[in-house]
């Protein structure tokens, strides 16, 4: 047995709970984590005697959770010491590390004694747990911790974040519906908006498991089983529980610290996607005066920005720059953006490369005159880009009109080389324009080498209805759920921990919706964009006939 200085230990040998395995790992991990550790330090896991195997799967259920859960938390895995006596045990970290890198890999040291490998006693551990992963539940009163991992209302961004959209439109958060009015950065700033009665009342609803109507989209992800933003943010920021806590009996949140920046700059654009609109693309724009008429195009302007000036909305947040933690840089398109760039620099000044940086971007563009993103990617601790790409090929190009396929994957082979470490994923937006077609996408893209198996993320479209994936007619939505099912037979090996998985599971459950009323305002609409554009749907898409039947 190697020799270690062993910090603490945590035995989950007679526990058959998967929760609660997972639960006691992050809470461990946590409290025991240091900034630095020396070479010989370790922090030991006893899985004991026995795991459990599901189906024919090649490593153990407890071993699984074990290093998913390290992974979401600051810490090299080769400090984590499993204790078994399961003599193939380097053969299964192998499996579920797939790096040759030694930081990668946890330590081990095998027992004497027989190992046991047991059956269907423990569930397979979900990607998307909701634990928190940057707080110590121990710490925490009941109260905090059923807001964070019980409730079915509370979320964290109103007490560490506003979200804007390029129109002056501020929000709780990027999935609020516009539909509930909370204020305007175009008429206050964001320490105005802050504290106002929308907010106010928004803060108590989610305190007292009052529903909030414009939270509808959170709430409709969750029943068909997505892992929803709202989720999320309970799950990367709940750390700022005492914010909460702190907040008074009316509403009102004490702290104004912006850990957290989502905020729309502008509405510039080089894509016309069709699941988009003029708001969030400045390229819409001739389109949309086609659609609406000379009126409209008389009231209105291609390119417009949120805020009160056009530097407004940047200037705001700087003021925040030393409490920010994660920044989600979205668009119109980012890449495009000198407040992308301006944000990185003074980040980069500081040497603030802590804060982590999340992506939706359309992958054409990865430079902005002389500044190039993938040098200041290699810089941070942790980047992580969502590729919104739809389809491949001329159905790329057809959906999200601008794109050049031969750029999107010239892009993804020049990232891998010059920052291999950052996250990539693609996040395709899935709607009845790319139902049947994700599954070839992402198969296609793994074979090339250019997306591991678990690297998508299925992005639910909801709004505009007209191209929800549950307004097809029953013969199509089995085709679709068909073709997922046999999708999933080749994923699940390769998706250890669900990422993907479960997207596609839960795609499959949501087509159990019935919007099929809004298959005449789809051929509308689409005929329409056709003709403006030049194009025919039947030449990019040609399964969409069978929609007709």
């Amino acid at each position: 047995m190697t020799a270690y200085k062993i910090l603490a230990e945590l035995d989950v040998t007679s526990i058959d709970d998967n929760t609660l395995v997972t639960r006691l790992v992050y809470d461990f991990v946590q409290t025991q984590r240091k900034e630095v550790s020396e070479e010989n330090e370790r922090l030991r896991v006893i899985v004991g005697d026995h795991d459990y195997y599901i189906d024919n799967q090649q490593y153990g259920q407890k071993l699984a959770t074990i290093l998913f859960a390290i992974d979401e938390i600051d810490i090299s895995r080769c400090f984590i010491e499993v204790l078994t006596t399961n003599k193939n045990i380097e053969q299964e970290i192998g499996i579920l590390s797939k790096s040759d890198n030694k930081y990668q890999k946890m330590s081990y040291s095998i027992l004497s004694g027989e190992f046991v490998k047991r059956k269907g006693k423990i569930d397979q551990h979900a990607y998307s747990t909701n634990i928190p992963t940057k707080v110590n539940l121990a710490n925490l009163n009941e109260q905090e911790t059923y807001w964070l991992t019980e409730s079915k209302t509370f979320c964290m961004y109103p007490w560490i974040h506003l979200n804007a959209s390029p129109d002056g439109a501020a929000m709780p958060c990027c999935l609020w519906d516009y539909n509930y009015e909370m204020g305007s950065v175009k008429t206050h700033t964001i320490k105005e908006l802050w504290n106002n009665d929308n907010w106010k009342n928004l803060r108590k609803n989610m305190m007292n498991d009052v529903e909030s109507p414009g939270c509808r989209k959170c709430y409709g992800e969750e029943q068909a089983g997505f892992f929803s933003n709202r989720q999320s943010s309970n799950k990367h920021h709940g750390h700022h529980i005492d914010k909460v806590t702190s907040t008074l009996e009316d509403g009102t949140a004490q702290d104004f610290e912006l850990t957290y920046w989502d905020i729309r700059f502008s509405n510039l654009c080089n894509l016309s996607c069709r699941s988009c609109g003029h708001i969030f693309s400045s390229s819409w724009y001739q389109d949309q005066a086609k659609l609406a008429g000379p009126e409209w195009a008389k009231n209105n302007k291609p390119l417009f920005w949120a805020g009160q000036h056009k530097t407004d909305m940047l200037d705001q947040l700087m003021e925040h720059i030393d409490h920010v933690e994660q920044i989600y840089f979205a668009g119109g398109e980012p890449l495009m953006m000198d407040e992308h760039y301006a944000i990185l620099e003074e980040l980069e000044r500081r040497k603030k490369f802590n804060v982590r940086l999340v992506y939706n971007t359309n992958f054409t563009q990865t430079k902005l005159k002389d500044r190039y993103v993938f040098d200041y990617w290699k810089k941070f601790d942790s980047v992580s880009v969502g590729a919104s790409l739809d389809a491949m090929g001329p159905r790329a190009e057809y959906i999200r009109k601008g794109t050049k396929w031969a750029v999107v994957e010239a892009n993804r082979r020049l990232m891998m080389e010059i920052c291999p470490d950052v996250d990539f994923y693609i996040s395709p937006t899935l709607s009845i324009q790319n139902a049947l077609h994700i599954p070839d996408f992402h198969k296609d893209w793994v074979e090339k080498g250019l997306l591991k198996p678990k690297d998508l993320n299925v992005n639910l479209l909801q709004d505009p209805e007209w191209l929800r994936v549950d307004i097809a007619p029953q013969h199509y939505k089995d085709k679709i759920k068909a073709k997922y099912e046999e999708h999933l037979k080749w994923l699940r090996p390769l998706d250890k921990f669900e990422r993907a998985t479960q997207g596609f599971e839960s795609a499959i459950k949501f087509l159990e919706g019935n919007n099929q009323d809004q298959l005449p305002k789809f051929w509308e609409r689409m005929t329409a964009l056709d003709k403006i554009r030049n194009e025919q749907w039947q030449d990019f898409i040609p399964e969409l006939h069978e929609l007709t039947k």
